[in-house]
């Protein structure tokens, strides 16, 4: 009895390979496969067809178990997208304020120096912020200070933006010359990054580059739990109606949100009376209501999700949206 259940054992054990064999080829899987008896082994090539060769191969009529084989899986480690220094230098009637991001207090220190021995102390306001895990470039940041002071103290909310590698110039100067001397500077500093020259001689800017220019302002502060604007807040205004009264057609849309905390019905309503805040004030300082349009929208569209204190101050903010 022995002697015929050998050869028969071998039979079952070749047939079951072969059908197994092709029904992976099949399912495009190309494997080794070995059985004993009706219990199988497979080795694959990729941790990635293990599962599908496992369920083709108990498909196969006749299989009762089976090992599917497989290399371990390589995990690839997750890419981390640096940011790099984004900065912007507002300049406006002998005034600049520096916002933006940068790798190291060094590079602030750099930045704002220029600017203050450029401008003076007293005119420059300083809303960057350090982030270590910003990648620095070649730029050269005291140059920026220096493309700021090309623009000259006449400059209507003149923008000096930074941006990926790229400095972008945007506002009104009075002469081509200053014009080409600011892009001078600017070539100067951004040494291997580009230069895009968008300022315009004595006339209003397109409304792209307004609306690059009220981007550029930090963030209007409030009172807390108020519609009451802190100094700081008051002086961003003012920042915004020297803009505006160098573009007399352009009309903006002031938008006001909150960040995620407390009710949404107590939300809506301080980003309703901030929005309103705003209007008021640039109308107080010389800007014609029918120019303004104001609007709250409350918590319903955070810039990102969360309510930690880094959340809570990116979506606290008021929007100014120029109206094409």
């Amino acid at each position: 009895m022995v002697a015929f259940e050998v050869p028969h054992r071998h039979s079952v054990e070749d047939n079951l390979t072969d059908r197994t064999k092709v029904a992976l080829s099949n399912a495009g899987i190309d494997a080794d496969v070995k059985f004993v008896g009706r219990d199988g082994t497979v080795k694959v090539g990729s941790a990635d067809e293990k599962d599908k060769a496992r369920d083709v191969t108990l498909a196969v009529e006749g299989v009762r178990v089976v090992d599917v084989q497989a290399p371990p899986k390589v995990e690839t480690p997750a890419v981390v997208q640096q940011q790099s220094i984004s900065v912007k230098l507002l300049v406006d009637n002998g005034k600049v304020t520096l916002t933006g991001t940068v790798p190291a207090e060094s590079d602030r220190t750099k930045l704002a120096d220029a600017a203050k021995q450029a401008f003076g102390a007293e005119n420059v306001q300083d809303n960057l912020t350090v982030d270590a895990a910003r990648t620095a470039d070649d730029t050269d940041l005291a140059g920026l200070g220096a493309v700021a002071a090309a623009l000259g103290k006449d400059a209507k909310a003149g923008v000096v933006d930074l941006t990926d590698h790229v400095v972008t110039l945007t506002g009104t100067v009075a002469s081509q010359e200053i014009k080409d001397k600011a892009e001078t500077a600017a070539k100067a500093a951004a040494k291997s990054g580009t230069v895009r020259n968008e300022l315009v001689v004595g006339q209003a800017a397109a409304p792209e580059q307004v609306q690059t220019q009220l981007v550029a302002l930090p963030t209007v502060e409030f009172e807390n739990n108020s519609a009451t604007l802190t100094a700081q807040g008051r002086a961003v205004v003012e920042n915004a109606a020297s803009i505006l009264k160098a573009n007399p057609n352009i009309k903006v849309s002031i938008e006001g949100h909150t960040d995620l905390t407390g009710t949404a019905e107590r939300n809506q309503s301080l980003s309703e009376n901030r929005a309103r805040t705003v209007l008021d004030t640039l109308v107080s300082l010389g800007i014609s209501g029918d120019r303004l349009s104001s609007k709250g929208f409350g918590e319903s569209r955070p810039k990102v999700q969360g309510t930690d204190a880094a959340a809570n101050a990116v979506n606290r903010r008021v929007e100014f949206i120029v109206q094409q």
